[in-house]
């Protein structure tokens, strides 16, 4: 039997409980890896899952970083991969938006993201780990956003470029640092967090701006992240690697509307 990819392997996963957390944790758990999930509440998903843990609690929370990778070193002696994939996204116009529901969105996408990734990288460096990596979710809004979705338009912007910076940072430490940027992702069969967030004809028109024709699906974004993660992307690092159907390739939807002339 070929060796699993990531036999011996210790990955945490944030926001692993649904949707695209949980393919990811799947993903992991399926090709050999342990993993620690924190998430605000445990689904249950992952009850009596002999490769996976779950802890709860608040990524946006001081402190609570720390008390999650010392969680997987003292239940299994590392942490080889973080994954940030905890997010918020509360809409508001900016008209609208009280204050603190801004704040919200960057303790949690930004902060948040920034302390785990913190606190891992402090525990590689620490232990002279030459093989780790952090992969954090961010999104195709950070360069195409919508009204009333700036905060976290913003947040994921930040989550690329911080990403970017912490590359540089912990490149010389043997830490890779990468961004997967999903497109529009249909989570229904795979979380039991708000599963009617986004009305049917709301899906049928991001659906309608894919060029491949279809939603994305959590295990396409879980592929990426292993594959990330793996030693087959041994020298990527840096990277926000868009797993969109296209959607952000360009103006898609003037397709109706093209001619042979040249644009003005």
């Amino acid at each position: 039997m070929p060796q699993a990819r990531f036999d011996g392997v210790v990955a945490v996963v944030t926001g692993g409980s649904n949707g695209i957390g949980r393919a990811i944790t799947q993903g992991f758990a399926d090709d050999g890896a342990r993993v620690l999930v924190c998430d605000l509440v445990d689904s249950g998903y992952f009850a009596g899952h002999p490769r996976v843990a779950t802890i709860t609690g608040d990524v946006g929370r001081p402190g609570l970083a720390d008390d999650v990778i010392q969680a997987a070193v003292s239940r299994w002696g590392k942490a080889d991969i973080l994954v940030n994939d905890a997010a918020t996204y509360p809409d508001g116009t900016l008209l609208e938006m009280p204050a603190d529901a801004w704040d919200r969105v960057f303790g949690v996408n930004v902060t948040g993201t920034f302390m785990m990734t913190q606190a891992f990288a402090r525990q590689c460096v620490a232990r002279g780990a030459r093989d780790a990596a952090v992969i954090s979710i961010s999104s195709g809004s950070a360069r195409n956003p919508r009204p009333a979705g700036a905060a976290y338009s913003a947040s994921k912007a930040a989550v690329e470029t911080m990403s970017k910076v912490f590359a540089m940072e912990l490149g010389p430490h043997g830490v890779r640092v990468n961004v997967v940027s999903p497109g529009y992702v249909d989570v229904r069969e795979w979380s039991d967090a708000h599963p009617d967030r986004a009305p049917d004809e709301l899906r049928a028109a991001l659906v309608r701006s894919i060029p491949l024709g279809q939603a994305g699906h959590p295990r396409d974004i879980a592929s990426a992240v292993l594959f990330l993660a793996s030693r087959d992307a041994g020298h990527i690092t840096g990277t926000v690697l868009e797993v969109d159907g296209g959607s952000n390739a360009g103006r898609f939807s003037l397709q109706a509307h093209a001619s042979g002339g040249a644009e003005q």
